[in-house]
C-alpha cells in the first residue's frame, strides 16, 4: 500500500524579506525566509513537493508602488519571475491574489494600527507556534495567510 502524503498548501511572499510558507490540512506549517538566491529555493521546494501531495500555492501578486527605486523594482520583478519559475517547474498549481483579495475576509482590520502590524497579529492568532516573534517577521506572516487564503479557496 502506498502512503498517502499529507495534503498542504503553500503561500509566498516574493518580497526581498519575503518567504514561503506550507501549511497543511492537519495543522502543521513550515516556514522557508527567502534566502536571497533562488537555488536555496529549489532544495526546500522538492523536499516539500516528495513529503507533501501539493494542493495549491499562492503567490502574491504585487506590482511598483509609487516613490519605489529602479533597481529595487527590477530586483522585486526578478523575485517575482523566480518563484513563479520554480513553482511551475514542479508543476505546483498556483494562484495570484493580490494583498486586497487575499487579505479580504482573512485581516482584521483591528488587528493594528499598519498592514504589517495586522498581519503579523493575525497570523499569530491562527499560528500560534508559528516563529512569529519579531516586527520583521511580518513576510513570514504573510506568507502564512497566503497559505490559508489558499487552503480556504481550495476548501471551498
Amino acid at each position: 500500500v502506498k502512503d498517502m502524503k499529507q495534503k498542504a498548501y503553500i503561500g509566498i511572499d516574493p518580497g526581498k524579506t519575503g518567504a514561503a510558507a506550507l501549511i497543511t490540512n492537519e495543522g502543521t506549517h513550515k516556514i522557508l525566509d527567502y534566502p536571497g538566491s533562488s537555488s536555496l529555493i529549489v532544495d526546500t521546494f522538492r523536499e516539500w513537493t516528495l513529503t507533501h501531495e501539493i494542493i495549491m500555492a499562492a503567490l502574491e501578486k504585487v506590482g511598483a508602488r509609487p516613490g519605489q527605486g529602479v533597481v529595487s523594482m527590477f530586483t522585486f520583478g526578478r523575485n517575482l519571475g523566480a518563484w513563479e519559475g520554480i513553482i511551475s517547474a514542479f508543476s505546483i498549481p498556483f494562484m495570484m491574489p493580490t494583498p486586497r483579495q487575499w487579505q479580504k475576509g482573512i485581516i482584521d482590520p483591528k488587528a493594528g494600527t499598519d498592514t504589517k502590524t495586522r498581519s503579523l497579529n493575525t497570523a499569530r492568532r491562527l499560528f500560534p507556534d508559528a516563529s512569529l516573534s519579531r516586527k520583521k517577521d511580518h513576510g513570514r506572516a504573510d506568507a502564512l495567510l497566503l497559505a490559508f487564503w489558499a487552503k480556504r479557496q481550495w476548501m471551498n
